[in-house]
């Protein structure tokens, strides 16, 4: 089997910035308790015009052209959102045309904040099996649609921001890269401790959404925040573990660890119960808030453009979501 590695890698964010400030002006909140409990000062928020489709495109180029590869020379595209264009087809039939592909196909996956480790995964074993040369995996989310400012939707509406990042997988040459491994976890048990009731067909009902829906919130977010951080904590922390374990290394040999950029807070929770060195750990949660499955690429692609992460790097990434869903992939850059 030929093994697989990743070619190229790029992201893009909307030009406005919003601060903790302009969050205070959409809901009852303050710069001091953002800061303490998320450790968010800034995120971006696209444009009312602005789709999922609209981020994903420039950043699926960067990656593309950072591989030394043409659009046409892509055979599959993968793409995670939770906010994609409209309710269905899925959200990759409407990038393909944006992107000038025809006929190749095309795959939704939903595995929210670990959309990128699944993503992996997928593209992983589709290469080494010689199915497809080249894989496209765009993350992208506007979930500044998604911000519901009371009292109930506030504790996640403060975190969120938008943006894409991409990724392109292909055939590893003899250089020593390559995708080392991918370890994959879920638990639905603990699915609605971060959820969106509505639309839904467990509702009881025929309608597919309703004015009470609305009125009653249950078309947003809805979080335990105690449940998610500390399931994120102890999943994201384990996973770390798992690989090392499996791949057969020590903590000292992993140049770079790439988490999910959650919270500012669970990452702190991390690296303490870990004993990762924050140094060798990439943050930009501060910067971006929480982009659900397009934190993980972006911050893969700005940690190898900062320099952080170098040819040959070993990076480990490890992601934790709704659902719950969990995983790592350790990575020879």
């Amino acid at each position: 089997m030929t093994a697989s590695c990743i070619l190229g890698t790029g992201h893009y964010v909307p030009p406005r910035v919003v601060t903790n400030f302009d969050v205070m002006g959409m809901m009852e909140t303050s710069d001091e308790f953002i800061v303490e409990r998320t450790g968010v000062l800034r995120r971006r928020h696209a444009e009312a015009d602005t789709s999922a489709t609209d981020l994903a495109v420039p950043a699926a180029e960067a990656a593309v052209s950072d591989a030394g590869l043409a659009m046409e020379q892509i055979d599959l595209v993968i793409m995670n959102t939770i906010t994609p264009d409209h309710a269905d087809p899925g959200c990759a039939f409407f990038l393909q045309p944006k992107l000038g592909l025809r006929r190749i196909p095309v795959l939704d996956i939903r595995q929210q904040c670990a959309g990128l480790i699944y993503g992996l995964a997928v593209a992983d074993h589709f290469v080494r099996a010689g199915t497809f040369r080249h894989v496209l995996i765009v993350c992208s989310e506007v979930l500044s649609t998604r911000i519901d400012g009371s009292y109930e939707g506030r504790n996640i509406a403060i975190l969120l921001g938008d943006g894409a990042g991409a990724v392109v997988v292909g055939p590893a040459a003899r250089d020593g890269k390559g995708i080392r491994s991918t370890i994959l976890h879920a638990d639905g048990a603990l699915a609605k401790a971060l959820y969106t009731a509505a639309p839904g067909s467990a509702l009881g009902r025929k309608q597919h959404v309703t004015k009470e829906d609305i009125d009653t919130g249950r078309v947003h977010f809805r979080m335990d925040g105690k449940t998610v951080f500390e399931n994120g904590v102890a999943r994201m922390s384990e996973a770390v573990f798992e690989s090392l374990e499996r791949n057969g290394i020590s903590m000292d040999q992993v140049d770079v660890l790439v988490p999910h950029q959650a919270n500012l807070r669970m990452l702190e929770a991390i690296i303490e119960r870990t004993g990762f060195p924050r140094e060798k750990v990439y943050v930009n949660v501060e910067e971006y808030g929480n982009i659900a499955s397009a934190s993980l690429p972006i911050a893969l692609d700005e940690a190898r453009r900062s320099g952080m992460i170098r040819h040959g790097s070993l990076c480990l990434l490890v992601a934790f979501g709704s659902g719950f869903v969990w995983g790592s992939a350790l990575i020879q850059m």
